[in-house]
């Protein structure tokens, strides 16, 4: 497989992972601002969803619930992108 492909499959799983995981640290939106400025516009799409919802919500306990009450838009952004998915993962 080639790199660039390989390194895409990598950072995509990569910032699926953040979503599972019950508290998006200072460290996680390190690395999310990183893959933010990434050649890949879908990385790039992916980790500013991500680093969105770690500004609003960075706990996972009630996330879903407070944005669909206060960021409807972020929420739908998640659904169409499947990022949504890997919340409940």
């Amino acid at each position: 497989m080639p790199k660039d492909k390989r390194e895409s499959i990598e950072q995509e799983d990569e910032i699926f992972g953040f979503l599972k995981q019950s508290h998006i640290s200072k460290k996680n939106v390190t690395r999310l601002k990183t893959l933010a400025s990434s050649n890949n516009p879908k990385i790039v799409e992916f980790a500013t969803i991500v680093l969105e919802v770690a500004q609003v919500r960075p706990y996972k306990k009630r996330r879903l619930k407070v944005l669909a009450k206060e960021r409807r838009d972020l929420l739908q952004r998640l659904e169409e992108t499947g990022l949504l998915f890997a919340h409940h993962c």
